[in-house]
């Protein structure tokens, strides 16, 4: 008997209110991690969207630079070159380029091209790249 009334006497533990207050402390907790999670997938999405159009950015730009003139650069991405256009559209799968190509002029044999691959974002461009190019006049012209 002395047992039971000790047992009764102990108050020890936690109340209800204080079970409930570390709960909903937990879930604000949770609450702030899941937004955490999210952020750092989307962020992880626009990072790898920029790699790739990078890559592809790259890729187009040292396609065009590696060959002997910028028309077979052009005819190497499938694109037919004309002097008398300025503005072209490469597209590969699911990515998109715009290519620029103007010729900038000047006092010197040959021709020095102006090179600007853009990839397209949905605000913004996410990639990028001008360069330049020159053709010296042969000797057969």
């Amino acid at each position: 008997m002395r047992l039971v009334k000790r047992a009764l006497k102990n108050k020890k533990g936690f109340t209800l209110v204080e079970i409930m207050i570390s709960i909903a402390a937990l879930g604000i907790v949770c609450a702030v991690l899941l937004r955490l999670f999210v952020l750092a997938g989307n962020t992880n999405d626009t990072a790898s969207d920029t790699q790739n159009a990078q890559l592809y950015a790259s890729s187009t730009v040292e396609t065009i630079m590696s060959a002997d003139t910028v028309q077979d650069g052009m005819q190497a991405l499938g694109l037919q070159f004309s002097p008398l256009t300025s503005e072209y559209t490469h597209q590969d799968g699911g990515n998109n380029a715009v290519i620029a190509i103007a010729d900038t002029g000047g006092d010197y044999p040959g021709t020095l091209w102006q090179i600007t691959v853009t990839v397209p974002g949905e605000d913004e461009p996410l990639s990028q790249i001008v360069t330049k190019k020159y053709e010296q006049v042969s000797a057969d012209d």
